[in-house]
């Protein structure tokens, strides 16, 4: 069943530019600068406001205006741009992630979890399965609840991987409890301000993080090549090491801890091997 359905112009799009003239004259609409012709007239004015007839310029804006008279709902889409697909799953929290292919990269991301609908537009991952989103749903930071930890690769090629990781974490509000996303202290900057490294010989490096000292080779290289994010022995940890392939001999271990309304460095380490990570798939 077809039916004109009227919006105001701001909802319409920001893409729709409608010129008002006086009462006496018909309104003219312009969609990217082209004019639209219509009979009869598709604008109203209502309350002194033009609304107009979203079906009647839906082929200008390249939306599809569908009506579901069974369900009294209208569905506006833009059938022209891909669409959103679920990417990973974790049945254990009721939780599904969408998102969006586009160039290579995964974007506009959708996260259902309980019931509960949450979206972020600046998130990107890799569109290869190889490297999907992975999640995790512990309690990484002791309150009794677990959180729900997502792992992004941001960055892969020949020897190189970048993830970086969200914690959505359940906190009471005025409206309920919602899952809220905690900041994560950047990796690199950590160690950064806490890794301290001398050249001791040809073919060795010592590595200096607090009071402990350690000797070895190939540190010296290290790049920041490779940020592992991931849920080990019920903690956010990061490993950052050099080459994954080649592989760079060492690489740092922080373990991250809950403080001050947000994620930061509990323990930095120095490690010869990297960790037995757990790759967990995108769909669980």
């Amino acid at each position: 069943m077809k039916i004109k359905w009227f919006f105001t112009l701001a909802f319409v799009l920001l893409m729709t530019i409608v010129t008002v003239a006086s009462a006496a004259t018909p309104l003219k609409v312009f969609v990217n600068g082209q004019p639209v012709y219509f009979i009869p007239p598709i604008v109203r004015i209502i309350d002194g406001l033009p609304f107009v007839s979203i079906d009647a310029i839906s082929s200008e804006l390249k939306l599809d205006v569908e009506y579901d008279e069974k369900n009294n709902t209208v569905h506006i889409s833009n059938k022209r741009e891909p669409q959103s697909e679920v990417v990973a799953t974790l049945k254990k929290a009721k939780a599904t992630l969408y998102a969006t292919k586009r160039e290579g990269d995964l974007e506009k991301f959708r996260l259902e979890i309980n019931g509960e609908t949450r979206w972020f537009p600046y998130w990107r991952n890799s569109d290869s399965p190889s490297f999907g989103p992975r999640l995790f749903s512990e309690d990484i930071n002791q309150d009794g609840k677990e959180e729900l930890v997502i792992i992004l690769t941001t960055g892969h090629g020949t020897g190189i991987m970048i993830t970086e990781a969200h914690v959505l974490q359940k906190t009471n509000t005025n409206v309920g409890e919602v899952y809220e996303e905690k900041l994560i202290d950047n990796p690199v900057a950590i160690i950064n301000k806490n890794v301290k490294t001398k050249k001791v010989s040809n073919n060795q490096i010592e590595i200096t993080i607090g009071k402990n000292k350690t000797k070895d080779t190939f540190y010296e290289y290290l790049k920041h090549e490779s940020i592992d994010f991931s849920v080990y022995k019920g903690k956010l940890v990061a490993y950052v090491s050099g080459h994954l392939s080649p592989p760079t001999e060492g690489g740092i271990l922080i373990t991250y801890q809950f403080k001050d309304n947000m994620y930061q460095a509990e323990k930095i380490e120095y490690l010869k091997n990297s960790p037995d990570f757990i790759m967990e798939s995108s769909f669980q």
